[in-house]
């Protein structure tokens, strides 16, 4: 099957920071398996395989076959709890999937170009939303979003609405959210123009009579 990562699992009795400590001598973490209106399944894995879920090419969108004793479950890992003092992971949750009914889940949005707006019309880019919320098949869930921007003019935008999305996948978050946009940079205002020009075109300020009658007085003084 596509796109699917196998693991090992254990089954785990008990709870607490005494059998956590056991397990992560032993290079495990307590996990659990819920959803899919299904009992939770409390679980023991190795940290080795949460790592490597993370930096697999889906990373937490990865479907994952658990193989627990004689019992198969198809999940995909749903949250990860880490030490507040370290960066060690200490749990991790996964959901029950039933590969035949989609869900929905965050993609990553990824741009690709340079606008044209930036390069020719002395604008700035603003990458303003990068994931997104979609709805398909587990194994159809994509890396990632790639998004064109090279034809970006200063002063237009690209909206989830505009983004390339196969049929296969479902847009669930608002189609007129704006993804990333070229804003023109601020220009004065025609007055504004105006009174910088004629400040640049003017003389130096000459002495005035009432100046230099000051400046007499101060010098026979």
């Amino acid at each position: 099957m596509e796109n699917v990562m196998t693991i090992k699992a254990e089954s785990r009795e008990g709870v607490g920071k005494q059998l956590a400590k056991q397990l992560r001598k032993q290079g495990k973490i307590p996990a659990i398996i819920y959803g899919e209106t299904k009992e939770s399944i409390p679980i023991s894995i190795q940290v080795a395989d949460v790592k490597a879920i993370l930096k697999s090419e889906k990373g937490e969108n990865t479907v994952i076959k658990i193989h627990r004793d004689n019992i198969e479950v198809d999940a995909m890992l749903k949250e990860i709890q880490y030490d507040y003092l370290s960066d060690h992971i200490i749990h991790a949750d996964f959901l029950r999937l039933d590969l035949a009914k989609p869900i929905t889940t965050w993609v990553p949005i990824v741009v690709k170009g340079e606008p044209i707006g930036i390069k020719l019309e002395d604008g700035i880019f603003d990458f303003i939303t990068r994931d997104i919320q979609v709805k398909c098949l587990p194994t159809k869930i994509p890396r990632e979003i790639v998004v064109e921007i090279s034809d970006l003019h200063a002063g237009h935008s690209i909206k989830a609405a505009d983004l390339p999305m196969g049929e296969e996948i479902q847009l669930v978050s608002d189609p007129h959210r704006v993804i990333c946009a070229v804003t023109s940079k601020a220009k004065p205002t025609a007055e504004e123009a105006r009174i910088e020009a004629a400040a640049a075109e003017a003389p130096a300020e000459q002495p005035t009579k009432e100046k230099e009658d000051k400046k007499e007085d101060k010098t026979s003084g």
